[in-house]
């Protein structure tokens, strides 16, 4: 007897190097309206109330992949952040499931979650895997918003 099972794959990263992890900027509550990978952008709409938010796409960020990392996913330093929102919730994954399942590119934030919404700063180094990007990312070249990735 088998199973057989797919499991979609989804952008993953981290903050590598943010203003906002060591208090320099904000991190907002957002509340999403659709499907969102973590190392998306988003920008914040209404509030909603204290410290909460909805979302809104985001129009504006500009960015520079810098290196590939160990890891396979790419270093992208935000030259211009305009009103883009570095989505990143840290994911919580249960030890027993199996190592096909504990990827963290089979996550992601679903509409109606309250997710962590990183305000940029120049300078601010985002971890983001291939899956991040429109098209395969090329070291040194600029890049800009493709509704919640990278172009």
């Amino acid at each position: 007897m088998a199973i057989a099972y797919t499991i979609s794959s989804h952008a993953w990263g981290a903050p590598a190097k943010v203003l906002a992890a060591e208090g320099g900027k904000h991190i907002y509550n957002v509340q999403l309206t659709n499907d969102c990978d973590n190392t998306n952008f988003i920008a914040r709409d209404a509030w909603l109330s204290l410290d909460l938010y909805s979302e809104k796409a985001a129009t504006t960020f500009e960015g520079i992949v810098r290196e590939q990392a160990a890891n396979g996913n790419y270093y992208v330093e935000v030259v211009d952040p305009g009103d883009a929102l570095f989505v990143y919730n840290v994911p919580i994954i249960e030890e027993d499931w199996t190592n096909s399942f504990k990827k963290e590119s089979n996550f992601f934030n679903a509409a109606g979650d309250v997710v962590r919404a990183y305000e940029l700063a120049v300078g601010d180094v985002l971890e983001i895997s291939e899956a991040g990007f429109d098209a395969a990312p090329t070291l040194g070249a600029t890049v800009t918003l493709s509704g919640k990735k990278l172009a």
